[in-house]
């Protein structure tokens, strides 16, 4: 749970890796590489809450990444706790550049699949109203990684 980032220590976890299951009815399964938008449609990342919990009592300060967007009509993504957390902070990047990000990246496989990139660009351009309509603090992704990392450890 602990990265290094330009020799500093921060506990900063991946909601989609540690906090999340993907299913519709809760249970634990593996994301399927080849299952496509039509994968997608009937699975959820959903917000482990219990897991969530332990962490905030354990750790002073949290550095919470990604987007857990729970299940239609229920609260379990990570909208639903931003109460939870003394500062939000919404990563706000064009989509080309979300695009680019998706197909570089080598630790996952998720966005190689164009369904994917549509559902990403469909659930990006609603969490840029949900951030707007919450007071998240927007930062923008197009900053150099350490800008990113002295605004966010402020």
């Amino acid at each position: 749970m602990v990265e290094k980032m330009k020799g500093m220590k921060l506990n900063a976890i991946d909601a989609d890796d540690d906090l999340a299951t993907l299913d519709a009815d809760g249970n634990e399964l593996k994301y399927d590489v080849n299952g496509g938008a039509k994968w997608w449609k009937s699975h959820y990342y959903v917000l482990r809450l219990d897991k969530l919990e332990k962490l905030l009592r354990k750790c002073k300060t949290l550095y919470l990444f990604g987007d857990v967007g729970g299940r239609p009509g229920k609260k379990n993504g990570l909208v639903d706790v931003a109460q939870l957390f003394d500062r939000v902070c919404y990563l706000q990047a064009p989509m080309a550049l979300t695009r680019l990000r998706l197909a570089q990246r080598t630790n996952n496989p998720f966005g190689k699949n164009p369904g994917e990139v549509e559902g990403v660009r469909k659930h990006k351009g609603k969490m840029d109203r949900i951030a707007k309509k919450m007071g998240f603090e927007v930062i923008d992704a197009t900053l150099p990684a350490d800008k990113i990392i002295k605004i966010l450890t402020e």
